[in-house]
């Protein structure tokens, strides 16, 4: 094989090993995001439980209140059997008529006493509503959050059977490549993302700065490995992997 066959073949290993690399790359991104959506995903649930607290809290605030009014209810009734008792000892219609005003004073106060109790059984009831909404909110909220995770634990497990795999191809390419040269793409890769790039219109893809005339020429040629002067990654022309082989 000559030389010209030998650099192709070398060439052919990086792009290769760099179209690996990229697919790691991906399916590693793909594989640590799950538990950042996981993470996002279950702040819904969060949400609906801080919900359901909060309305739990206004519901007990509600019935507190009841029990307040019910207490007023029962000083009020309280006080006009009080007053109607009293009615009993006027000794004249001036005491009497005084009495009849404190009872219907009474009454009245009363009244307004059973009206506030009855409206608070509404506002409870409206509470009790607004709990059972917050519960079913957070149930949907659990089992879309359930459902989510199964899925999304499965595709993790299928990009890390498939990462595994990469792993295994890339050592095999990396086994067929020698140690000075995979320094030097270890080392762009390291500070890119990428080892090796291609060079179209006297340009690095990589860099998008212009060759020299020389590394072009040694480019054409075949015969070594060249390195972009400005950002280190190893460059090849896309036409010499589509050359056939002497």
């Amino acid at each position: 094989m000559s030389p010209v066959d030998d650099q192709r073949q070398v060439i052919l290993q990086l792009v290769n090993l760099s179209d690996i690399d990229r697919q790691r790359a991906d399916s590693q991104l793909l594989i640590d995001s799950v538990p950042r959506v996981l993470a996002s995903r279950s702040r819904d649930s969060d949400q609906a439980t801080l919900g359901l607290e909060a309305a739990r809290t206004k519901l007990m605030g509600f019935q507190a209140r009841l029990k307040t009014l019910e207490l007023e209810l029962a000083s009020r009734e309280e006080g006009l059997g009080k007053a109607n008792g009293n009615l009993l000892t006027a000794k004249s219609n001036q005491e009497y008529t005084l009495m009849m005003g404190e009872i219907a004073r009474k009454k009245e106060e009363k009244s307004e006493a059973e009206e506030q109790v009855l409206e608070q059984f509404d506002v409870i009831k409206q509470g009790e509503k607004m709990v059972a909404d917050a519960e079913a909110r957070l149930e949907a909220a659990k089992l879309e959050y359930q459902a989510f995770e199964k899925r999304a634990r499965t595709e993790m497990a299928e990009h890390q059977k498939e990462h595994a795999a990469l792993d295994e191809r890339r050592e095999q390419v990396r086994r067929g490549i020698k140690p000075d040269t995979l320094r030097i793409y270890d080392r762009a890769y390291g500070a890119h993302g990428s080892g090796i790039v291609a060079v179209e219109s006297k340009v690095c893809q990589g860099c998008f700065c212009n060759i020299l005339p020389n590394d072009g020429a040694r480019l054409i040629s075949g015969r070594e490995l060249i390195i972009c002067r400005q950002c280190q990654r190893i460059l090849y022309l896309p036409s010499v992997l589509q050359a056939t082989p002497q």
